[in-house]
Parts: C-alpha cells; sequence; structure tokens
C-alpha cells in the first residue's frame, strides 16, 4: 500500500511551479492550494507508479537549490535600460512601458504564439496560450496572485517542436521550471521574466475581495492593480462592481498592496528566492524602472510609465534592438545599478528578507476574520499597556501630547 502522506519537496521549499505535474507521464499530480493559500503539489496514489520523475525534476529539491544559491552572482547583464512602447495607447493599458506587448506583437508577426497569464475570474489567475493581439489583451496587467502553471510547460513545447515562435512570460520560478521541462535551449523561443516581488497567499486577495464586497454591498467584477490614473508613479489599485461603480486607493494606502510589499503573506521560498539575482533565467528580464527618475531622467515619460528591462542573453538583446530600429519603443541604456537601486530585493535576495513575525498569524486568520479588522491592528492602532487605541484617533493624539510634554519636563530637569 503506497504512503498516502508523501510529499514531492519540502513545503517551505515548493514555489508552487508546476514542474511535476508537467513531467508525470501518467498526470498523477495536480497543483492544489494548501490551507495557507499557496500552491503545493497532489498526488493521486491510485495512479502514482514510484517512478521519481517528479523528485528528479523537481527544482525545489534541497541538493539542487543548494547549487543555484552557490552559483556565480558576480556578473553583469549584457543591456540595463529604461523602455516605454510608442504606442500611447499601448502603453497607457499597461503596467509600465508596454514591452511585453511590442515583444508579442514582435512573435505574432512572425507566426508565433505567446503564454502569459490571464484572469479565469475575480480571484484566480491562469497559464493561457494567445495568437493574436486580442488574444493578448487578457494578458496584460499585473496579478499579483499566484498563477496556476497547469499544463502550460507541455504546450509550450508542442509548439516549438513544430517549428513555432514562442514567448513565454513568467515568474523566474516558472521561467526556471520550464527550462527544466524542456532540456535544451531552443532557438525560437524567448524567454521573459518578470522582476518578482514574490507571491502572496490567495486568501489575501479574497478576503481583500470580502472586504470591499460588504463595504459596498455589490459583487467585484474585475480588480486593476496598477491604474495610472494619469500617473504611473502614484498607481491605484481600482475595483469595478457589478452595478457599474468604481472605487480605487492610492498602492500606499490599499490594504491589499501594503500587506503584499510589506511581506507580510508571501510564499515561504519567496523571501530566499535563489531566482533573484544575476544572471537572470530569462532572455529579457521586464519590471518597473522605480527610483529617483525625475532627476536623472526628466525628459522621459515617466508619468506614462517606465520598463526596467535587462537584456541577459544575444538573443534577447537582439530582439530588443530590432523593435527600437523600427521605432516601436524606445530603449535608452543606463548603468544597471540605477535599476538595482530602485528595487534591489527584486534583483538579489540573499535570505536577508525576513519572515515578519506576524506571518503565521495573518495566514490563520485571513480565512475567517475581516481583514480590515488585522489591517488596523498592524497598522493603524497602537497599544498603551493592554489597550490599543487608533493611531489617529483622539485618545491616541492626547496620549502623544503627554508623553511629548512628559519628555520636555524630564529634559529641563536635567538640565
Amino acid at each position: 500500500m503506497r504512503n498516502k502522506s508523501r510529499a514531492i519537496t519540502p513545503p517551505e521549499n515548493c514555489t508552487g511551479c508546476g514542474l511535476c505535474a508537467n513531467v508525470c507521464t501518467h498526470d498523477a499530480i495536480r497543483m492544489a492550494w494548501n490551507r495557507d493559500g499557496f500552491l503545493v503539489p497532489e498526488v493521486n496514489t491510485n495512479t502514482c507508479i514510484n517512478c521519481g520523475a517528479c523528485v528528479i525534476a523537481c527544482p525545489a529539491q534541497p541538493k539542487h537549490l543548494e547549487k543555484l544559491r552557490h552559483s556565480n552572482t558576480d556578473v553583469q547583464p549584457i543591456m540595463s535600460a529604461g523602455g516605454w512602447n510608442h504606442a500611447q495607447e499601448t502603453l497607457a493599458r499597461s503596467s509600465s512601458g508596454g514591452i511585453f506587448t511590442a515583444l508579442a506583437e514582435y512573435i505574432f508577426k512572425l507566426g508565433g504564439c505567446v503564454f502569459g497569464v490571464v484572469w479565469d475570474n475575480k480571484d484566480t489567475a491562469v497559464y493561457t496560450k494567445a495568437e493574436n493581439m486580442e488574444d493578448l489583451d487578457a494578458m496584460r496587467g499585473s496579478k499579483y496572485v499566484q498563477a496556476i502553471p497547469g499544463f502550460a510547460y507541455r504546450q509550450v513545447k508542442d509548439e516549438l517542436k513544430k517549428g513555432r515562435q514562442v514567448l513565454f512570460c513568467g515568474t523566474s520560478c516558472q521561467v526556471y521550471a520550464l527550462k527544466r521541462y524542456l532540456k535544451k535551449e531552443y532557438e525560437n523561443l524567448l524567454l521573459v521574466d518578470i522582476l518578482c516581488h514574490g507571491v502572496p497567499s490567495r486568501h489575501l486577495l479574497q478576503s481583500y475581495i470580502r472586504a470591499y464586497e460588504k463595504q459596498q454591498k455589490n459583487e467585484i467584477t474585475v480588480l486593476q492593480f496598477r491604474d495610472k490614473a494619469g500617473d504611473w508613479q502614484k498607481y491605484r489599485i481600482k475595483k469595478f462592481f457589478k452595478n457599474g461603480t468604481s472605487i480605487s486607493h492610492c498602492n500606499w494606502e490599499d490594504m491589499f498592496m501594503r500587506l503584499f510589499i510589506g511581506d507580510y503573506v508571501l510564499n515561504t521560498a519567496c523571501y530566499s528566492c535563489p531566482h533573484a539575482k544575476l544572471p537572470r533565467v530569462g532572455d529579457i528580464s521586464l519590471g518597473d524602472f522605480w527610483g529617483n527618475l525625475q532627476k536623472r531622467h526628466s525628459d522621459w515619460p515617466i508619468a506614462q510609465g517606465i520598463a526596467s528591462i535587462l537584456g541577459n542573453t544575444e538573443k534577447g538583446c537582439t530582439i530588443l534592438q530590432k523593435l527600437q530600429n523600427n521605432k516601436t519603443i524606445s530603449l535608452n541604456e543606463v548603468p544597471f545599478n540605477e535599476l538595482y537601486e530602485g528595487q534591489p530585493y527584486t534583483y538579489y535576495r540573499d535570505g536577508s528578507v525576513a519572515v515578519p513575525p506576524a506571518r503565521k498569524l495573518l495566514l490563520n486568520q485571513l480565512k475567517t476574520k475581516p481583514l480590515g479588522l488585522m489591517y488596523d491592528q498592524l497598522f493603524n492602532q497602537v497599544r498603551f499597556g493592554p489597550f490599543r487605541f487608533k493611531r489617529q484617533g483622539m485618545l491616541h493624539l492626547i496620549l502623544k501630547k503627554v508623553k511629548s510634554l512628559v519628555l520636555l519636563f524630564t529634559c529641563r530637569k536635567t538640565q
């Protein structure tokens, strides 16, 4: 009798990349949501033949992780740049610079296809294939949730074997998983890895949706995580409701974004991601060009969105250069350090990103407690002995005033 409790990889290492499910010749593995809201492999022990292919392929096995973390990081990308799409409509509808759309259009013109992430419903993102610009529309825009890979790696291989040009875009762990699945280089494959902050628990997104549906007494139909609203650097999170209304919040005031960017409920593997380093796994890496743009590049269309671009291979650099030469994009080379300064932990995580003490408690409570209550406890309340006060409430302001008077009196007394 097979052991029904066996695991493919230690849970703390699993990225949910789905490679194990793709390599299983008996389809005995599916990716399922665990109790903390992250994708993990689930084995059908009635179908599994104990061949071990999943374990051999798994990028999260300790021996393989050790090699990844000790590989040479003293390298620079071939090219580092800031860029944007020249088509104003494309730029306006993109999260930052619209470079992904330009790359996809290039592949389509060669008769190829694009693999990327779309919303399956308001709280679930999945991988799918686009054959034209109309299909691509759903792939644009940020989706801050772990995407279900399905059997995308198998589909990519099928298209490559037909001789088609293929663009695959995903997080670095997914791009790396695809490379391990393919086991060899394909000249007709363009890999784009997204400069990833990490993946938050799906429970955070579900709790966030519940909170606003209860507040508005209406159902959310669409979430737009990166509404530029006229200024890309002050992007907003916009919620669209079934009754035709919408509300939005600045990213630094939004409950979801503050918990996500604050690293409160990321997947355990994300805190020491072995792929957040150089060299990157994709031919091209794309993200946001954060940093002091007004001081360094005031002539760029900053309010419309600027992409950070790394050309990691000759293939990637050649395609980017073609897009610039035909005036599809602007490509402005800068020292890599400019990109790094704006997002240091995105480009290099050496294990120094600490797991917040509140993470475990938050993950346990997200399924049952209102998100607003947990958010207030973290950000909008202060303790005074056994009591809690709202940070901007009258009692808190009085206590701050008393504290300042006590300090003033103490200073005068010691003089």
